[in-house]
């Protein structure tokens, strides 16, 4: 039996923030993202998550629009490749299985979120999301096993380093 497949992104708006998000009152933050559906390829599982649970454009870090790739004469898509994948196995308060592959891409939208624009959300998905700076995840210290792999990314993406 193969393990469902989750995409997350690392979104990056103008002013450098990253979106995280709750799927549940008075649960931990996380990175937005989903199920990729059967058939679906991540890249589009990302968009499309992005899409429904907050309504949001955004685009991967490492595509160069000026660059077609081409196959016998036809453009090739091009699927940007996420930045880790990992294997999540553990089960749930009720003692269900929901181990899973997760999959992290590096994302970057134009909106900024402002007291007169906000993000139209998916209620029975999301019931809080904000834009936090990179600094303040990185103190953020939730009891899950995820999160110092989660932390140890940001620090590679922004640049943290001991020099």
């Amino acid at each position: 039996m193969s393990l469902p497949s989750v995409v997350r992104a690392f979104v990056f708006n103008p002013n450098g923030q990253i979106l995280m998000t709750k799927h549940k009152k008075n649960s931990l933050w996380v990175l937005p993202g989903g199920h990729v559906e059967n058939g679906e390829f991540q890249n589009d599982a990302m968009i499309r998550e992005l899409s429904e649970e907050f309504g949001l454009e955004a685009r991967f870090f490492d595509i160069d629009r000026d660059e077609i790739l081409r196959h016998k004469w036809r453009k090739l898509k091009h699927h940007t490749l996420p930045i880790t994948t990992y294997e999540l196995s553990y089960t749930n308060s009720e003692w269900k299985d929901k181990s899973r592959i997760e999959s992290i891409f590096l994302m970057e939208t134009d909106f900024v979120d402002t007291n007169n624009s906000e993000l139209k959300i998916q209620a029975e998905e999301i019931v809080e999301y904000k834009w936090f700076d990179a600094d303040d995840i990185i103190t953020m210290k939730p009891n899950i096993d995820t999160w110092d792999f989660i932390i140890e990314m940001l620090e590679r993406i922004i640049g943290e380093d001991d020099e």
